[in-house]
């Protein structure tokens, strides 16, 4: 899904928002969609233009469709990248500098989870084949 030279970016906590929505569903969605899905939201719905133009900007989102909503023509949306692809951008950035001590990274990540060992372990040999295969 991600353009493989695609810049960097941070989501601010609307966005996020919008982009979660985006995420947890296969279908594009329309703003008035996305705003209707984010849970618990306290701010205009109307905000949700604002919001998407701002992903869109950001290349974070595009438009998958334009149809008709209503009496009127609207857009659909897609994510441009994986809630995954984005973690993986916001944790690559703190190593753009230097090395990345993929170990410790590994490590950490998995040291948060409840998942037994083998699976752990499963899961790496899967992505040790995936890399294998690449080059």
């Amino acid at each position: 899904m991600r353009k493989k030279n695609q810049e960097y970016f941070y989501l601010l906590p609307k966005e996020e928002l919008a982009m979660k929505v985006l995420w947890d569903t296969k279908d594009a969605l329309s703003a008035s969609e996305i705003a209707d899905r984010i849970p618990n939201r306290d701010w205009p719905a109307t905000s949700i233009q604002s919001i998407l133009r701002n992903l869109e900007k950001k290349n974070a989102i595009r438009v998958d469709a334009i149809t008709k909503l209503g009496k009127a023509y609207g857009r659909l949306f897609r994510p441009t990248l994986s809630a995954n692809e984005y973690a993986a951008m916001q944790f690559g950035r703190y190593y753009q500098n230097g090395k990345p001590d993929y170990a410790s990274m590994v490590s950490s990540l998995f040291g948060n989870t409840s998942a037994n060992k083998e699976e752990i372990l499963e899961a790496l040999r899967e992505i040790i084949k995936t890399y294998d295969k690449k080059e």
